[in-house]
């Protein structure tokens, strides 16, 4: 019961700071063939319902060190199962780099589909292609 609502817990802060314009500043390894290697949390295609937790950010959860109620102290990978085969498909740091984003010159300077890019570039020009 404890991990049940510990996860429903993580799930909505995560998708709260996911929406908007996170998803569209954030960036992906274009070129990393296992998308889900470092991930801290792998959410389903419905961007709510979590695959996996990482043993290490379960821990900070438990020991209040990312904080339920705003998702403070959270730093590093999520990834995505877009397609439902439970194989994450596009992951994006989070809370990382200066500011706590990923600058986004560093995002458009390459190539769309080749190494460090902006995940919305990615998702439309990339993905599937």
């Amino acid at each position: 019961m404890r991990r049940t609502l510990l996860v429903a817990t993580v799930t909505m802060i995560f998708v709260g700071m996911l929406s908007g314009t996170a998803l569209a500043l954030e960036c992906i390894n274009a070129s990393k063939s296992d998308q889900s290697a470092g991930a801290q949390l792998i959410l389903g295609p419905d961007f709510e319902t979590p695959i996996y937790i990482s043993q290490g950010l379960q821990e900070r959860l438990e020991n209040g060190v990312v904080d339920f109620e705003t998702g403070e102290g959270f730093h590093g990978l999520i990834a995505f199962d877009l397609d439902g085969d439970g194989v994450a498909d596009a992951s994006t740091w989070f809370g990382v780099g200066p500011e706590g984003e990923i600058p986004l010159e560093a995002q458009f300077a390459g190539p769309a589909c080749r190494g460090l890019t902006n995940i919305g570039v990615y998702l439309t020009q990339c993905a599937g292609a």
